[in-house]
Formats: structure tokens, sequence, C-alpha cells
């Protein structure tokens, strides 16, 4: 029997959801996937979704804005969702950590909607 090495854990604490995820690939390609722009269109969003950057700018306090769109046929197809990451902390290869919102086409977070952050 294969054994999977990759590893996701899940655990609450208090008000807060904690998700860690361990990938079986060198941390290098790992943070390429987050840091460069193209990349990181190429995998975010949920599947059947198409991301497009509409801003990226990779440093501390840096914005990526960015939006998501249905391109499958269902209830969705044709939909969009914005998004707005801040970048808080950026240590190549080793750690980024940043907040992601809710956003519309301008970059105005969503203050209604909940707000995720990613050490």
């Amino acid at each position: 029997m294969a054994v999977n090495k990759e590893s996701l854990e899940k655990k609450v604490e208090g008000r807060n959801l904690v998700i860690e995820r361990i990938f079986q690939a060198p941390k290098e390609k790992v943070f390429l996937a987050y840091s460069d722009s193209e990349q990181l269109a190429e995998w975010w969003g949920p599947q059947g979704w198409n991301t497009e950057n509409k801003r990226f700018e990779f440093q501390p306090e840096g914005v990526w804005h960015y939006c998501m769109r249905c391109q499958e046929q269902g209830d969705f197809y044709g939909q969009e969702s914005w998004g707005k990451t801040v970048f808080q902390e950026i240590k190549a290869p080793e750690k980024i950590v940043y907040t992601d919102v809710f956003s519309d086409a301008q970059g105005n977070e969503a203050v209604d909607m909940p707000k995720v952050v990613v050490r």
C-alpha cells in the first residue's frame, strides 16, 4: 500500500479554524507557486473557476487584487468573486503571512464578509 506523505490537519481554537497542510515538494517550488503571479493564477480558487490578477505586489504591505470567474456550466456560471490580499510578512522561501478578504472590483473590502489570516 502506498503512503500519502502529504497531510491536512484541521482544528478549532476558540473562534479560529486552523488548517495545516504539508506538501511533499521542495519549499522553493511551493513558495514560487504563491510568489509568481502567473503560477498563482493557474491554481488559485475552486475547480471550474479562473483567476485573473488585477494587481500583484508581492512584498510586505503589498496588495494582490484578483477576480475569480466561474467557467463551468451550472448555478454559478459567469459569476465573479473578487478578493484582495495584503501581504504582511515574506521570508523567502520559508514563510508568507497575509490577510485575504472579499472585495469589490475596485478593491474595497466587503466588511460584512469573513476575513482569512494565513500564517
